[in-house]
């Protein structure tokens, strides 16, 4: 409220004022007519009191709220966001710190895994709520996360055959290659897996009553599996890279420099974090290698993927520091990037095997 002097309203010799009462907050022009029996009220000074319309009105409040501007503090000491992002983001801290993540991301993969695989990106202050059983994660510490929201999905069979065509177990070697380079780094649904499942399977119906017995399916894993992936025994990454290389200027040379890249990023060494009792299982496959569409191994992780959200998953890929370590910050984005860039040569894999004569 502000006091406002009413013109004409001081008196000749009077040294008096008539003074009306509105809201100081309310922009509309029209004030608040005098009633009749409107009194004077002494002495006037000539003063009023000041206004409010520039005094905020409402505060947010945020949880750990240091943390949070550590983080865009570093990201704009790294160049890696600015004062018009903070603009657009409303000079909200968690938006801003969102937001320019959300870009850094995007403009490094390019859309690159756009309809080959889909993650969402996170940042917080503990391991999470809900679901989610874990605690404080340490004095200032934040933890980024990569959550799968679309599995990939590779059908490798055809293109095992057309290198078996260059050279007996060249496509064996191709597929242990692969399937090595991605368990570094992510967590892949293969025929290792079918087999395992197939086994639970047989241990269940053994356990089940014999009147139950005739219920049950087992796909055909084996007969599934080609016959050189079968039959190779004793690889060795350094062996499969080798015979590899004798065919980087043979036919399928693309297939196998995008491999090879992809195993190169595969050795870099990162800073992953290791849940221990956290979850209930590990994370969701990030990617279901098949030989055929519909084959038994896709049988097999179609029955799995049912129960895969009925628990809690650990993150595909998650980092820990404190944003106002350098050493810390660096070696998180870092750590970021090198799974970002083994996701992006894997969808570019898919894409050349999906183009050629993989059907």
């Amino acid at each position: 409220m502000r006091r406002v002097t009413k013109p004409g309203a001081r008196h000749s010799g009077s040294g008096q004022e008539i003074v009306v009462w509105h809201h100081a907050g309310s922009r509309s022009p029209k004030r608040t007519a005098a009633a009749p029996d409107i009194t004077l009220l002494g002495q006037g000074c000539g003063e009023t009191l000041p206004s409010l319309r520039r005094i905020p009105t409402s505060y947010r409040l945020e949880t750990n709220g240091e943390r949070l501007y550590r983080l865009c503090l570093a990201l704009v000491e790294r160049n890696l966001a600015d004062e018009t992002l903070w603009q657009k983001s409303g000079k909200v801290a968690v938006v801003f710190a969102r937001s320019a993540i959300q870009r850094v991301i995007e403009e490094f993969t390019g859309g690159v895994l756009k309809d080959r695989i889909d993650y969402c990106f996170e940042v917080r202050d503990d391991l999470g709520t809900g679901y989610w059983r874990g605690g404080d994660l340490g004095e200032g510490k934040l933890m980024a996360a990569f959550e799968l929201q679309a599995c990939g999905y590779l059908k490798i069979g055809a293109a095992l055959e057309a290198l078996e065509v260059e050279e007996r177990f060249l496509g064996a070697a191709f597929y242990f290659l692969l399937r090595r380079s991605l368990y570094r780094w992510i967590r892949i649904y293969d025929h290792t897996d079918a087999e395992a499942y197939n086994e639970q399977l047989h241990e269940w119906m053994e356990q089940d009553e014999p009147e139950s017995r005739d219920a049950y399916e087992f796909p055909a894993v084996d007969e599934a599996i080609p016959e050189p992936v079968r039959n190779a025994k004793g690889w060795t990454c350094p062996s499969a890279r080798r015979l590899l290389r004798r065919h980087l200027q043979g036919p399928h040379s693309g297939w196998i420099q995008k491999l090879l890249t992809l195993h190169r990023l595969s050795r870099l060494k990162g800073q992953v974090m290791r849940f221990e009792g956290e979850y209930d299982d590990p994370p969701v496959p990030n990617l279901l290698l098949v030989f055929r569409e519909n084959d038994a191994i896709q049988a097999c992780f179609d029955h799995e993927s049912e129960r895969y959200n009925e628990s809690t998953n650990e993150p595909s890929c998650a980092v820990c520091f404190r944003p106002e370590v350098e050493e810390e910050f660096d070696a998180a984005f870092r750590t970021m990037a090198i799974f970002l860039r083994v996701n992006m040569e894997l969808a570019g894999l898919i894409t050349l095997l999906d183009g050629s004569c993989c059907v």
